[in-house]
């Protein structure tokens, strides 16, 4: 299981990546998590926390969860 400081930091540096090639106007979220029960789980988005969790909300109900 990786440290949840260097996974982070990983979703830091993807997320600058990512942003970085998107067109403005565009949202992503990443989630990095390690394999297995009891693992670390961290997220990296460029949207507002609200915004977020409305997205996740609306992709739960895309696919039937």
């Amino acid at each position: 299981m990786i440290p949840l400081a260097e996974l982070e930091e990983e979703a830091r540096k993807l997320g600058r990546v990512i942003s970085a090639g998107l067109p403005e106007g565009v949202g992503f979220a990443l989630l990095l998590f390690d394999f297995g029960e009891g693992g670390n789980l961290t997220w990296m988005s460029n949207a507002r926390r609200e915004d977020m969790l409305r997205a996740l909300q609306e992709f739960m109900q895309k696919v039937g969860h």
